[in-house]
């Protein structure tokens, strides 16, 4: 292969074995939202609480059984008492009685009122707190709904009646959710798209109400959707917004003067905030990929046929391949993952699935990145029949030596799972690469190990997705969509080894879905003899 990688040798074995360490890396969060898989514990620790809360309102009920029993017998001795209260107070023993109760029962009762109930039930929610989602959680939540949003270009109203990219589910936003979404968008300086989740609570507490104890005030919700209008610049509907709360509370000294400060800021024709504009940002080729909107390929030269040429098992079992693009090298296999081999698959991950990380050359170790929300965990060659068997699958439909490659990834997506554009190569040269927009800017860095380079990908998709989570491809306009027992595999350097730029992809954020898959990297040093390197054409 390139010569001039071999003086990077001693370096490059640091890096490799830094790399191997990547997935180990644990963190503080849970990340909840970044794994289906990961969230089914949620469910399981809700069912707990749900049955303590059974178990205080059994112990609320049992108290107030007592107390309407005492409040009957109480009640018809006063009754009693009260229609002769001559005669009753007469009998010494109905007026011993009378002052026993007043000075000894009445003290019980106080006590046993002041008694709490629901120490314990109080103690379990304490015990379990640690293992709820954290404010952390919650924001990448509504980073994740909103990276929905905004990539598949669906309006916020349709997302809170759960109607997804075209097709309506049976599910709904209540204002609670939808207000908890606007007040993190608005910490992350999202006015724009704050003001319209706001919008949506005042819209639904307009048609239903919240059972106590979990009570939202329409006013003050109204109040904040004002004051989110007039950073926006929008002072004029802030104003009918203040005035919509004040026939409610007509008296209510913040509404006043909150109405006074709009009219002041209208009377000298200021705005507080900077207004942000209306106008949509151009469908970019990333997002048009995520929508299915690249143009159907005309090259005849694209084909479906029988691989049977890279082992002499295939000449008893060829493996189907669907020819997806010439150059850079990329094709689709399908049905070669069994519903059992994929079972199996979810199953040894699940248990160790941790947050994915991007190496970071300046820490020296995995970092959790913003632009890659899933989860993941990762086996050596040789962990146990399967990945053996799986690996020797991989060398048959590509032609590569698997050994010295990295290891299998398997990677489960959670709410709005993605991981942005990116390369797959590391490049000993190290590429810096720089990404703007709706990605956030990031960074990749990375440089090559003693195995070489990423030559090539296969990634497996072990399910389909409902809607979302396809593989696109930017630069060639190609994208993949999730279909369960195939696998795309595709070339990531060109024929003399030099980083191929056409290959930044993105896996897009899933809508509605549990997306698997399994990723495996070949590196190029262990194919010297299976495709060499060839000199660059001048």
């Amino acid at each position: 292969m390139r010569s001039s990688m071999w003086p990077l040798l001693f370096l490059c074995t640091c890096l490799v074995n830094l790399c191997g360490k990547e997935k180990s890396q644990s963190t503080k969060e849970e990340s909840h939202s970044t794994s289906v898989a990961g969230m089914v514990k949620l469910l399981d620790l809700e069912r707990q609480l749900i049955d303590n809360l059974v178990e205080y309102a059994a112990e609320l009920d049992n108290k107030l059984q007592k107390v309407r029993r005492s409040i009957a017998s109480l009640h018809s001795e006063n009754q009693k008492a009260r229609s002769s209260v001559e005669e009753y107070l007469a009998n010494p023993l109905n007026a011993f009685s009378l002052i026993r109760r007043m000075n000894r029962d009445w003290l019980t009762w106080q006590m046993y009122m002041e008694d709490p109930v629901g120490l314990k039930q109080v103690e379990v929610i304490e015990t379990l707190r640690p293992q709820m989602p954290t404010r952390t959680d919650l924001e990448e939540a509504v980073t994740a709904v909103d990276r929905i949003q905004s990539t598949y270009g669906l309006k916020v109203a349709d997302i809170a009646i759960g109607y997804l990219n075209g097709k309506d589910y049976n599910v709904s936003l209540t204002a609670l959710d939808t207000f908890a979404i606007g007040q993190v968008l608005i910490d992350q300086g999202n006015l724009m798209k704050a003001a319209s989740w706001i919008y949506q609570a005042i819209t639904w507490l307009d048609a239903y109400s919240l059972p106590e104890p979990l009570i939202l005030s329409k006013t003050d919700v109204l109040s904040i959707y004002a004051q989110t209008l007039i950073q926006l610049g929008r002072n004029t509907d802030a104003l009918k917004v203040v005035d919509i709360a004040l026939t409610d509370k007509p008296n209510d000294s913040k509404l006043l003067m909150k109405k006074s400060e709009i009219e002041m800021l209208i009377r000298a024709g200021t705005t507080i905030g900077t207004p942000q504009s209306k106008t949509q940002t151009p469908v970019d080729a990333y997002e048009q990929g995520c929508r299915n909107q690249y143009p159907v390929s005309t090259d005849a030269r694209l084909h479906c046929r029988y691989k049977r040429t890279t082992s002499p098992f295939l000449i008893l079992a060829p493996l189907r391949m669907e020819l997806l693009n010439l150059d850079p090298y990329m094709v689709l296999f399908h049905d070669v993952l069994s519903s059992a081999e994929i079972s199996e698959m979810q199953d040894m991950a699940t248990p160790g699935l941790k947050r994915a990380t991007v190496y970071s050359v300046s820490n020296s170790r995995g970092m959790v990145a913003k632009y890659r929300t899933s989860k993941t965990c990762s086996f050596r060659y040789s962990y146990n029949p399967l990945t053996l068997r799986l690996n020797a699958r991989i060398a048959d439909m590509t032609g590569f030596d698997i050994p010295g490659s990295d290891m299998l990834q398997i990677i489960n997506y959670g709410i709005g799972g993605h991981y942005s554009l990116h390369y797959d190569f590391c490049n000993s040269v190290s590429i810096r690469l720089s990404f703007y927009g709706h990605y956030n800017k990031f960074d990749i860095l990375q440089d090559s190990g003693i195995n070489g380079d990423r030559i090539a990908t296969v990634l497996f998709y072990l399910t389909d997705v409902e809607q979302g989570g396809a593989t696109a491809f930017p630069n060639i306009q190609k994208v993949v969509f999730p279909q369960r027992g195939a696998a795309v595999m595709w070339y990531n350097l060109l024929d003399d080894g030099t980083p191929d730029k056409r290959t930044l992809h993105a896996a897009c954020p899933v809508i509605v879905g549990s997306k698997w898959v399994s990723t495996k990297w070949i590196r190029e040093r262990a194919q010297l003899h299976t495709r060499p390197c060839l000199k660059k054409s001048l």
